[in-house]
């Protein structure tokens, strides 16, 4: 009761540091929010005000407005944290199906402009042209006819004939191409790596919901039995099969720059991943590219992308014109090993565990650090370590599962 009586005078007394301490929280607080840290479904709610907005005043078109805006047949919105690359991740349900929307950047110049006060459009070769070019630039790809004209279209099959409609299909049209996300998912719809693409309102596009690869880390369970154990071990072949996708399935190899468990999802049936943040997916020769334009490095650090990474000439204070290391060697450091420092484990990873043979541990090893650097390692792993890895893994895998089943 003393103490309660007091509490008026004590909060006076120190009111400058009460002030400041609730200043500090707010403003914390106010970042998890920002950078997408924290989330609230009311967030979701308010990007789908701004898309409903946009679509009345003839802005947004898409295959999904309508549901969206009008009939109310897309419901059930829930926000996404931990997505600091995008202003808007959250997913909803159409039809019992799980969807996910995403938004583009619109810090972009229009594609339109105007002479006079008349409306200016590019022409439909021009449009095309442009198409063309922001894949170069982006992905190093040259597209062929179709697959602009493909891009050129919200609705691939369907040419929109009204001058009008397609000056705003345009407009929509320009904002989402910008985005590394929503081009690969359009360009490669016969891969079956990324995210399917559903449809698009305005600056924000839908792709399949995939489920987040299950928390099994031994640290944050109690358990580390079995049946754990043999789940942890069919995920990491799954990664290591879509690595090869990703390897040989492409013109050229696809590098990964931002490597974490949860940028994996699993389809429905659990029997395939796909990888589901695609802003750091880049070409091996777009990545050499943005290595190159670094003007100087005076350590190996400067001459990094994200996880991808290359080596710094002290002496020419330049960096290799090249990445250095590979996927698999992202995902043996950062997925199988874990989190690690002065080459000690401190956060255990998805294979490592108290069943984890001696030579599992030993192949990951050298996968994750092939020439046993002191720091980052910056080497890509041999042919004959990533076969070696398969086999053993798919060993065990079936010698686990077969033996639980029984």
């Amino acid at each position: 009761m003393l103490v309660t009586r007091r509490l008026p005078g004590l909060l006076y007394n120190y009111r400058y540091t009460v002030y400041s301490s609730l200043l500090l929280l707010c403003t914390f607080v106010y970042f998890l929010f920002k950078w997408n840290v924290l989330c609230t479904n009311l967030q979701a709610w308010q990007h789908v005000k701004k898309m409903c907005q946009l679509y009345e005043d003839g802005f947004a078109i898409g295959s999904l407005c309508a549901p969206l805006c009008v009939t109310k047949d897309i419901h059930s919105l829930t926000c996404h944290s931990f997505q600091a690359t995008k202003e808007a991740v959250f997913s909803a349900e159409w039809h019992n199906i799980r969807l996910v929307f995403k938004s583009v950047p619109k810090d972009f110049q229009s594609i339109h402009w105007f002479d006079n006060g008349v409306v200016k459009y590019p022409t439909e070769k021009e449009f095309l042209s442009t198409i063309r070019t922001i894949v170069k630039n982006k992905l190093n790809l040259t597209l062929s006819y179709e697959t602009a004209v493909r891009l050129s279209r919200l609705k691939p099959s369907y040419e929109e004939k009204d001058r009008l409609k397609r000056q705003k299909e345009i407009d929509n049209l320009w904002f989402l191409l910008q985005d590394n996300e929503y081009l690969l998912s359009a360009l490669f719809t016969d891969k079956d790596v990324f995210p399917q693409l559903l449809g698009t309102c305005g600056p924000y596009y839908v792709v399949e919901y995939l489920n987040k690869v299950p928390d099994i880390s031994s640290l944050l369970t109690l358990s580390d039995n079995r049946e754990d154990w043999g789940r942890r071990l069919k995920i990491s072949i799954q990664i290591l099969d879509l690595l090869d996708e990703l390897e040989t399935g492409f013109r050229e190899p696809f590098h990964l720059c931002d490597i974490k468990l949860e940028h994996f999802g699993l389809v429905k049936g659990g029997n395939k991943l796909k990888f589901i943040d695609l802003d750091g997916v880049l070409p091996k020769s777009v990545i050499n590219n943005f290595i190159k334009e670094i003007e100087s490095c005076e350590k190996d650090d400067d001459c990094d992308f994200y996880d991808c990474r290359s080596k710094c000439n002290k002496k020419t204070k330049k960096c290799s014109n090249y990445v250095a290391n590979n996927n698999l060697q992202i995902v043996c450091e950062k997925i199988f090993l874990g989190w690690r420092m002065s080459k000690s484990v401190i956060v255990p990873g998805l294979l490592m565990s108290q069943h984890t043979p001696s030579e599992l541990a030993y192949i990951l090893r050298q996968c994750a650090n092939p020439e046993n650097d002191q720091s980052k390692a910056r080497t890509s792993p041999k042919d004959e370590v990533k076969k070696r890895l398969y086999n053993v893994l798919s060993e065990i895998e079936q010698t686990v599962n077969n033996d639980f089943f029984l």
